[in-house]
């Protein structure tokens, strides 16, 4: 899996888009020069599709003034606007008829964050949302917003840290869709590893947290 799992692939991939060369990356093709005027990064999942014209709309998003992230000078958090986007995510109908399982249970999951990402009780009262993972960053001001933040193998679930750090909003209009677990034992193995991910995240709820170098 590498270094930090998929959250050091995003940390060196950022590193790489910003000039160095010096990372885990074994194979690079092309003209290495264009990477510094990438601004926007959409991460999804293997299994994740991204419709026609949906990464224009996430990028017209994030690019709009009014979401711009401020930072607060003194302590580096993000103030107004958003480093990163997250977009209503929902089941291919053709995984959702894979098996007996994903036609009973990938419909209407109650308080799945998946299917209830229209409206969102955080979203519309503080004005952020949950990021799970697959969606937009814009590299400077994400990479800037978890800088020094978090300790070497110390998350599974970087993708919650990452959004309550860097700010999340939710792009509800913008739809992505992803596989459902066929089976009950993918599934399971799916949710222990969230689980797993969720309770390293206990550490931050104290007055004193981790930070890198820890």
């Amino acid at each position: 899996m590498g270094w930090e799992r998929k959250r050091g692939k995003l940390v060196e991939f950022n590193h790489l888009l910003r000039g160095d060369h010096e990372t885990s990356f074994s194979t690079m093709l092309g003209d290495l020069d264009v990477l510094p005027r990438i601004r926007y990064v959409i991460t999804l999942d293997a299994d994740t599709a991204l419709p026609r014209g949906s990464a224009r709309r996430l990028i017209a998003t994030l690019a709009h003034p009014l979401n711009r992230a401020q930072f607060d000078p003194e302590s580096g958090l993000v103030t107004a606007g958003y480093t990163v986007l997250q977009p209503r995510t929902e089941i291919k109908p053709s995984s959702a008829n894979r098996s007996p399982f994903s036609r009973a249970f990938s419909g209407d999951t109650g308080l799945d964050l998946y299917t209830r990402a229209v409206s969102d009780v955080y979203q519309d009262l503080f004005g952020e949302g949950i990021y799970v993972g697959k969606g937009i960053y814009e590299v400077d001001a994400f990479a800037r917003s978890v800088a020094g933040r978090v300790p070497d193998n110390a998350l599974l679930s970087h993708d919650l840290f990452e959004g309550i750090h860097g700010r999340a909003g939710l792009a509800t209009d913008v739809v992505l869709y992803e596989d459902y677990p066929p089976g009950y034992l993918t599934y399971a193995h799916r949710l222990h590893r969230w689980v797993r991910g969720d309770w390293q995240l206990l550490p931050w709820l104290f007055p004193r947290v981790p930070h890198a170098g820890d």
